[in-house]
């Protein structure tokens, strides 16, 4: 039985696309689809994360990986969108 997860994030539009486009390719990494699969979906200032495991152990270990790459994502995103408005 596969367990299934989705989580959605809201921003401005081009923070949620750089997010999307600096992990998008983790999404092929390494992982073995018979037992978890994460898929992206990229629409306006959203981003949708499907996320499923072959059980609630799996889901959870895709879940805190992919909750812990979107956060450190989003805080380099603010990082340096911080720094171009100082005139780093």
């Amino acid at each position: 039985m596969m367990i299934r997860a989705e989580f959605a994030f809201k921003d401005e539009e081009e923070i949620v696309k750089t997010i999307y486009e600096s992990i998008k390719a983790e999404r092929a990494e390494g992982i073995d689809k018979k037992r978890s699969s994460v898929d992206l979906a990229l629409n306006g200032n959203t981003l949708s994360v499907y996320m499923s495991g072959e059980d609630i152990l799996r889901l959870r270990a895709v879940a805190n990986t992919w909750l812990r790459l979107l956060k450190i994502a989003d805080e380099m995103v603010h990082v340096v969108k911080g720094c171009d408005t100082h005139g780093f």
